[in-house]
C-alpha cells in the first residue's frame, strides 16, 4: 500500500511532510535526533512526531489532560470533533500527538464514553419508573410541603428580589402569604 492511499484513507496527514520521506530519509532523520531508527515506515513518522519536540515523555494517557479534553468533546453532541477522521482529531492537538498509539485510545474512549452514555440513559428510565412506582408523598419527612416545587419558593423569590424581606420582620414577612404560612415559623424564618 503507498503512502497516499494510507493518507486517503486516513484522512489528511498532519503538515509535517515525513509521510512524503522515504524510509531513509526517516531514518535520517531520527539518528539526528538520536533517536530510535528501527521498525516500519509507520512507527518512524510516529516517533518523528512524538519526539520532535525535545520535551519530557508525555503523562501517562489514562491520567492526561489531553484523555479528559477528549472526552468532554465526545460528551459534547456540537463538537466538531464527531466530523472529524482520528488523524484529524490527533493533527487538531499537539497533546494528541505525544502518544504512538492514540488511536487505539481514542477508539477505546469513544467506545467507553458510548456505553457511559448508555448507562446514564437506563438509569434515568430506572429512576423515572421508580418515581412512578413510588411518588413522594405531598409533605415531606418532617411534616411540612417540599419546598424544591412548592409555589412558595417562587414567591420567595420574588419577593427577596423586591426587598420585600427587609421591611418586616421574619414572622411578618411570613404572614404576608398563605403559601408561607403552609412552612413551620422557624423553618420559614
Amino acid at each position: 500500500m503507498n503512502n497516499k492511499a494510507t493518507a486517503s484513507k486516513k484522512g489528511k496527514p498532519c503538515p509535517d511532510g515525513f509521510e512524503n520521506l522515504k524510509v531513509d530519509q526517516l531514518k535520517s532523520l531520527l539518528r539526528k535526533k538520536g533517536l530510535p531508527v528501527s521498525g516500519r515506515k509507520a512507527e518512524l513518522i510516529e516517533r518523528l512526531r512524538n519526539g520532535s519536540n525535545g520535551g519530557p515523555k508525555p503523562k501517562a494517557w489514562q491520567h492526561s489532560d489531553a484523555k479528559k479534553d477528549l472526552k468532554r468533546a465526545l460528551l459534547d453532541p456540537k463538537s466538531p470533533i464527531h466530523k472529524m477522521s482520528i488523524e484529524e482529531i490527533r493533527c487538531s492537538d499537539s497533546r494528541y500527538k505525544q502518544y504512538p498509539k492514540f488511536e487505539i485510545y481514542y477508539k477505546d474512549l469513544k467506545e467507553r464514553v458510548a456505553d457511559e452514555k448508555k448507562q446514564v440513559q437506563q438509569d434515568n428510565i430506572a429512576v423515572e419508573n421508580h418515581l412512578k412506582d413510588f411518588p413522594r408523598s405531598h409533605l415531606n419527612k418532617r411534616g411540612y410541603p417540599h419546598w424544591d416545587d412548592h409555589a412558595a419558593k417562587e414567591l420567595l423569590e420574588v419577593d427577596v428580589a423586591n426587598k420585600m424581606h427587609t421591611q418586616k420582620t421574619a414572622q411578618e414577612f411570613r404572614d404576608t402569604r398563605d403559601a408561607y404560612k403552609e412552612f413551620p415559623e422557624d423553618v420559614f424564618a
